[in-house]
């Protein structure tokens, strides 16, 4: 079965799903994004949390990610993949496509 992961970072919490390709909801979850920990324990929150993701849809449907997408609140360079600048998570010119990709071992981010 062909699903993405959705993953929409806050300033104090994680929304995520496994989306079907259909656009069925096939899986969600919440997680705080330990913002008060400072911008490395925030990424640390986000790859973690996609990798999970991963995990759910790997033992669930037997197969890796189609695609991975992630919401971020701030200034995003889309064609670079990099987060310029999320003032209120911390991070500025965070390469975080680069990061998913190694984080999701080939996934397409």
């Amino acid at each position: 079965m062909r699903y993405a992961i959705a993953l929409d970072v806050g300033g104090t919490g994680m929304k995520a799903a496994l989306m079907g390709a259909d656009g069925g909801l096939l899986h969600q979850a919440r997680r705080p994004t330990r913002r008060e920990d400072g911008p490395q324990a925030v990424t640390a929150a986000v790859l973690d949390f996609a990798a999970e993701l991963r995990r759910v849809g790997v033992e669930r449907y037997g197969e890796e990610p189609a695609a991975a997408g992630v919401a971020v609140p701030g200034i995003v360079d889309e064609v670079a993949g990099v987060v310029a600048y999320a003032a209120n998570l911390g991070w500025r010119d965070l390469p975080l496509r680069d990061l998913l990709e190694e984080r999701l071992a080939g996934g397409r981010v």
